[in-house]
């Protein structure tokens, strides 16, 4: 073996990597179970050490430390199915956006065409302003978008009257465009402030929607109004420090006379990730600046002056806001303090905000401040402020309504670019006329002071004023990083038109379920492995052991890898994991059934070996290549769960090779060099399988009509009986509701139901007769604020007679482990996109097959072979879901996570495919000659061992896996279990003798 010591050194780093990517999910659970036992079961409690902990050093490494924030940032993330939450799909109303651009238009072509493009959209992947414009062009040739009464009006400044409607389209698909961006920065900036360890938010490219995930999330209805709500730009005048801070000394000095302490922590609204951020600057809006430092120095152990040394209870005790929040005191070259200009008044942790709010809306504290002070947090964190600190930024209502002093409505623009006088970006925002207007009066009587840019109650700027601007055109600088120019500017446009995100997807997991999920996944891993680990060695002896080294070192390096990339780990990727080490096997018995070959023929030991890995590495690289394809198609069009698994199953691929290649072979130099015995059978297991020569080609035409049968009945099924759709492809609700009582009935159940909703939905018992499964399609496409609540409400009405002891409308819905534990809306747009991809899906996994075995073997005859019993395979899988759907006693509902099974279908049965086709073309490159169907044959005997140990190992993690994997995941191990049979079938009995009936080579 060559190159040993730099495989060893890389397999040294790697572990060491891997080593310590795990590490902070150790750390991690450290701190939190510490958190339970503080706790004794109060989850506020809980919630409050976790937060105090979010800046506290937990993990020092010497050179690097680590917080508990930054700990977790590093973790293995665990899905919503693992952990509980909410995942929402949200979708930007681009009918709402045309409506604002048009200023209300009541034009009727452009109300009708509105109106045709919302129907048409509901079952068209095109682009909504496409289908608005073709419906537009259709209705009235003549009209024209540009009109005065539609999109040329006076105050929209990007069209004018001159414009074509071809010239229109290009600027409202920008507009669109950008709104999809604007609403991600606003939902970014939103669920910082939420207060959710680890959220996930993304753009779906293409789609025009955005994936949220809130693991831990307990207030769903909350949720939902926050994301859903319009962005709120409001333009504030400022007070200055040095104004405003004698009444916050005063209410630190009525907070101590009142006894106010700092532990009284009950508001939680906060987040780990808040910081200070950057002051911005403009051209005449200049920035705020000050030769001394901000006082993150000035610590919770001195008073005020700096004079006197405290103990910090006493400090505490005594400063009771000043404990919390740090004052914007700046220190001279003689040590003396003064109030640093501008309108920040203080600094604070992230976990303090909550409490400073709360004492300051105290009746007894907010008489003391000023009537028109508006207290507001800075968005954004600083490289150049405290560390985890935000600013405290003080602005003044000068409007009699109390609003601010302007609102984001009169921006018509916002846009960015280098800054080639100051360096870095600048930002230019545009207003409208009555907007330009009011904004010249607010910066002349504001020259000298600061102006604070405010999106949903959050300061992302607020810069200074050094002359008044006319014109309505103001130009931010500041030295600007292209992202910090690039959020300001949306955050400007954010304002300048209502365009609310409807959620078109919707999730919701109990914390009982997931942790139910987490005891399900772990225990169908653990005895998957063990398994696996015993059949390894009672198969193959000595060398079993060998293998299994490398298999336990493919699962930690694979568990490594995932937390270095950042993967979320779902309930689907656990069986990725399960469904790895069964294919892991697969390497390491082509390697040593190739040993036991050279062995047969001779070889001495060391030479068997080497030759074994030689020729075994062609079909290992050809099998895994087509499963890593496989693989990286699920990557591409999955989402959530699907994704969750594509991404362990590619990546455990990967590190199967390298443990199966290389760990495995240097266990073997090592044994060697000690002249240890090896061994790669036991006395059970010596001849099995040796020299045995089944004709599997000379019956091909039984084969043939019994495959044609099942097709047959398979396909009638497809068009008499149809499938179980899930919510995810057809649209709708799901509910799944726990009951105290196990003596209900589905049919009763679904007539309660009925009743309230006036349609039949579909009810099936999950898991256990005290779980049932509820799908309608009753209102699933309304997304109206309060709909779900209303749905939920209807739903207690129904279901509260059938359980046996009365339950409350809360406990229905919030109490955990009893009613809704799980609910999930899909509409009509986003099912019918995951339908048209995920047969896109099955189209391209089967053409890149084709092309794949096409390119390596040369010949269409196997591309054919392989093709047709891939294809065989998918409608075999397909028709038993169809045919036995309501006959078996678990669900045999098609959703994703059953496309997933089967794309991961095709890749098994074209793995087992390849290994065959691989033997054939040794075979004839080493020029045997007789019969094909003679070579075929041989082929297929000579791989039958490494096919039925392989097909074994999968089918019992696969068994376990469906067995104690838990019912979110039946369906899915279900579907690869029938396919590991049926590809094993369709390698022996379809591909192969297809290669004999299309070759040109006659049977001589």
């Amino acid at each position: 073996m060559q190159n040993k010591s730099a495989i060893r050194i890389f397999g040294i780093l790697l572990a060491i990597a891997c080593i310590y990517h795990l590490s902070f999910t150790f750390i991690t659970n450290k701190v939190e179970s510490d958190a339970k036992e503080y706790a004794g079961g109060d989850a506020a409690l809980e919630m409050d050490y976790l937060d105090s902990m979010s800046g506290q050093v937990v993990y020092n490494l010497g050179l690097v430390k680590y917080t508990y924030a930054e700990c977790k940032q590093r973790e293995i993330n665990l899905g919503l199915d693992l952990k509980g939450g909410m995942n929402v799909t949200l979708e930007v109303s681009i009918p709402d956006l045309l409506i604002a651009m048009s200023n209300n238009s009541q034009d009727s072509t452009f109300i009708k065409a509105l109106r045709i493009a919302s129907e048409q959209q509901k079952n068209s992947q095109a682009k909504y302003v496409n289908l608005f414009y073709n419906a537009f062009t259709t209705i009235n040739p003549q009209a024209r978008l540009s009109s005065p009464l539609i999109f040329g009006h006076k105050d929209q400044e990007m069209i004018n009257i001159k414009m074509s409607n071809e010239e229109v389209r290009a600027i409202l698909t920008r507009e669109a465009d950008q709104a999809i961006d604007r609403t991600f920065e606003v939902l970014n900036a939103r669920i910082d402030n939420f207060g959710v360890t680890q959220p996930n938010i993304q753009k779906l490219e293409n789609s025009g929607r955005i994936l949220v995930e809130l693991p831990g999330v307990q207030d769903p209805t909350r949720v939902q109004k926050l994301l859903a709500a319009s962005a709120r730009l409001e333009f504030y005048e400022t007070y200055d420090n040095q104004e405003i801070f004698q009444y916050i000394q005063k209410a630190n000095d009525e907070l101590t006379r009142l006894r106010v302490v700092k532990s009284d922590k009950t508001d939680t609204l906060t987040t780990d990730t808040l910081a200070v951020s950057t002051e911005t600057t403009t051209d005449t809006l200049a920035q705020n600046t000050t030769d001394s430092s901000v006082t993150s120095e000035l610590s919770k152990n001195e008073d005020l002056s700096g004079d006197n040394q405290m103990t910090q209870e006493k400090f505490e005790k005594e400063n009771p806001l000043f404990a919390l929040l740090v004052p914007n005191i700046g220190t001279n070259d003689k040590n003396q303090q003064f109030y640093n200009p501008g309108p920040v008044i203080g600094y604070a942790t992230a976990y303090d905000t909550a409490k400073i709010g709360e004492y300051l809306r105290m009746p007894q504290i907010k008489s003391i401040l000023p009537k028109d002070l508006r207290l507001f947090w800075e968005q954004k964190s600083s490289a150049d402020k405290p560390t985890n600190l935000m600013a405290f930024v003080a602005c003044k209502v000068t409007r009699r309504d109390a609003k601010a002093s302007l609102e984001g409505d009169v921006i018509t623009d916002a846009s960015f670019e280098p800054d080639d006088r100051k360096g870095g970006f600048r930002v230019t925002m545009k207003m409208n006329a009555d907007g330009a207007k009011t904004w010249a009066e607010l910066t002349k009587k504001n020259i000298g002071k600061s102006i604070a840019i405010v999106l949903d109650g959050r300061v992302y700027s607020f810069p200074n004023v050094e002359d008044a601007i006319t014109g309505g055109i103001s130009s931010i600088t500041g030295n600007f990083t292209f992202e910090d120019a690039k959020t300001l500017a949306s955050v400007l446009k954010a304002g300048k038109l209502p365009t609310p995100a409807n959620i078109v997807e919707q999730a919701i997991v109990g914390p009982s379920l997931g942790k139910k999920a987490i005891n399900a996944g772990l225990t169908s891993l653990a005895i998957s492995f063990l398994l696996i680990l015993a059949y390894i060695f009672f198969f193959y002896g000595k060398s079993g052991l060998n293998a299994n080294v490398a298999l336990i070192s493919n699962v930690f390096i694979l568990m490594g890898t995932l937390a270095a990339l950042g993967a979320t780990l779902t309930l689907p990727g656990l069986t990725g994991i399960v469904l790895t080490l069964g294919m892991a096997v697969d390497a390491n018995v082509l390697i040593y059934e190739r040993i036991k070959e050279e062995l047969r023929a001779g070889k001495g030991l060391k030479l068997a070996i080497s030759d074994g890995y030689k020729h075994a590495y062609s079909a290992i690289i050809d099998s895994n290549i087509t499963t890593l394809l496989i693989a990286l198609i699920l990557m591409i069009m999955g989402a959530g769960p699907v994704k969750s698994f594509a991404v362990v199953l590619f990546w455990g691929i990967l590190t199967s090779l390298f443990t199966a290649i290389f760990i495995s072979r240097l266990i073997f130099e090592w044994q060697m060099k000690r002249k240890m015995t090896i061994t790669f059978s036991t006395k059970l297991t010596e001849n099995f399988l040796q020299n045995v020569n089944f004709n599997f080609t000379g019956h091909r035409k039984i084969s043939y009509t019994i495959t044609g049968t099942i097709m047959i009945v398979c396909i009638a099924s497809f068009f008499l009986k149809g499938f179980n759709l899930g919510v995810d492809l057809q649209g709708g609700r799901s509910y799944t509701v726990v009951f105290d009582n196990t003596k209900i009935t589905t049919p009763d159940i679904a007539n309660a139901l009925e009743a309230k909703f006036g349609t039949a939905p579909t009810v099936k018992f999950y898991g256990s007769s005290d779980h049932v499964k509820i799908v309608t399609k009753y209102r699933y496409n309304d997304s109206g604020e309060g709909v779900d609540k209303e749905i939920e409400s209807e739903m207690y009405e129904a279901l509260a007679p059938f359980y046996a002891q009365k339950i409350s409308l809360e406990d229905f819905t919030d109490k955990e482990g009893i009613g809704i534990s799980e609910s999930y809306k899909v509409g009509p747009t986003v099912a019918r996109d995951v339908k048209v991809k995920s047969v896109w899906a099955v189209i391209l996994s089967l053409v890149m097959m084709f092309i794949y075995i096409l390119f390596r073997f040369k010949g269409w005859q196997y591309g054919l072979g392989a093709t047709v019993a891939l294809i065989h395979d998918v409608i075999f899988v397909l028709g038993v879901f169809s045919i036995f759907d309501g006959i078996l006693p678990f669900n045999l509902e098609i959703d994703q996570s059953i496309i997933a099974a089967v794309l991961t279908v095709i890749g098994y049965s074209i793995n087992d495919t390849v290994i065959i086709f691989d033997r054939i073309r040794e075979f004839i490159s080493e020029g045997k000659q007789g019969k094909i169907s003679n070579l075929i044959n041989a082929a297929l005997n000579s791989t039958l061992s490494r096919t039925i140990n392989t097909s074994m190992t999968v089918f019992i993690v696969l068994i376990i896996a469906f067995l104690f994997g838990g019912e979110a995941i039946k369906g899915l191990s279900f579907a690869i279990l029938i396919g590991v049979v049926v590809g094993t079938y369709s390698s022996i009995f379809i591909a192969t003798p297809i290669i004999i009936d299309s070759n040109k080579r006659k049977e001589n």
